[in-house]
């Protein structure tokens, strides 16, 4: 099955932005193992299964470790481009994958469902890489109009969620 990642928009915010590369899995449990690896710092993952077919998926019974995994449900109830807020309604998966339940509620309620792991914790904060050491340059002759020495930068990029389709 396909899904898109959420990622919550900052540290404990409670809200959701879906956005990033589709997600092919067995399992919603699996597809979330795959977005958490591309989590922003301090921020909790789920996914929404994706919408290929204008109809409704077959029910097939949940993959093996998939069965008892409860998913706390995130609603997009604000429209396309708006963030996913909890709804507060738990699906799991016991006869079929609680992904599969998010297509047929999304058709009755008119907005797109979402699944976070009731069990849900914040990424990891990135180490950060260790900076270059200084590069140290001698001359032997003095001169006035020597360049100042420069030691090597050190960036680091942090992670961020915008909002995607």
């Amino acid at each position: 099955m396909k899904y898109n990642p959420l990622y919550e928009t900052g540290s404990a915010t409670g809200l959701y932005v879906m956005t990033g590369a589709v997600i092919e899995a067995a399992s919603t449990s699996a597809a979330i193992a795959i977005a958490e690896q591309s989590a922003p710092a301090g921020c909790r993952t789920g996914v929404v299964p994706y919408r290929q077919l204008s109809g409704l998926p077959e029910a097939l019974p949940p993959v093996q470790g998939e069965v008892g995994q409860m998913y706390a449900v995130v609603a997009q109830s604000s429209g396309v481009g708006s963030n996913f807020a909890p709804d507060g309604q738990q699906f799991g998966s016991f006869l079929s994958d609680a992904a599969g339940m998010t297509f047929s509620l999304a058709r009755y309620f008119g907005y797109r469902l979402g699944l976070v792991s009731v069990n849900a914790k914040p990424a990891p904060a990135a180490t950060p890489a260790p900076a270059p050491a200084p590069s140290v340059t001698s001359s032997s002759s003095a001169s006035s109009s020597a360049a100042p020495v420069t030691s090597g930068s050190a960036i680091s990029s942090g992670g961020s969620v915008t909002s995607g389709g």
